[in-house]
């Protein structure tokens, strides 16, 4: 009888705590050549932007846990020359967008993605501005450049932690 009473109770214990899921459920996600963690299932899109006077196709993964917004984007430029104008706009495009300010003055190059040895930079640009309802809104952007390729990861928040910021920008990959 005991025996039956505790394979019950484990049972219930273990389908109670997949009632209660993290906040933040963070798994690996690849958006081309990057891997990155998320901490919630991802929406995919592409669109055609403009960016340094070149229409690009842009590839978008992102989604929404504890009150922010997740997400990587990647654009291919046609050839090594591009890469430069086309990252400056998107940093000029995307500040612009959310009327955000950077908070460490000078905006950094392009990090550099881990190699094997989990070695790489990791310029992130801090800004607060606000959302178009006028409401706060804090964010950590990062832009990487492979060849020609360029990616932006990016959280916004009214406020961000450690917690959610972390784990997204420590684990970016590339293989």
């Amino acid at each position: 009888m005991a025996y039956q009473w505790l394979t019950g109770a484990t049972l219930a214990a273990a389908l109670g705590g997949l009632a209660c899921s993290p906040a933040l459920n963070w798994r690996e996600v690849r958006l081309e050549a990057l891997s990155a963690l998320l901490p919630c299932k991802p929406d995919r899109a592409v669109r055609t932007v403009q960016l340094a006077d070149q229409a690009l196709e842009m590839g978008m993964a992102g989604c929404e846990a504890q009150g922010a917004l997740f997400a990587i984007s990647h654009v291919r430029v046609a050839n090594q020359e591009a890469v430069e104008p086309t990252l400056q706009a998107w940093r000029v495009s995307a500040l612009q967008r959310t009327q955000l300010v950077a908070a460490n003055a000078a905006a950094p190059g392009p990090s550099t993605l881990p190699d094997r040895s989990g070695k790489g930079s990791g310029a992130i640009l801090e800004t607060q501005g606000q959302q178009p309802d006028g409401s706060p809104v804090h964010a950590q952007l990062t832009w990487l450049v492979v060849g020609q390729d360029i990616f932006h990861a990016a959280v916004y928040a009214p406020y961000l932690t450690a917690e959610m910021t972390e784990p997204f920008f420590s684990e970016l990959r590339a293989p």
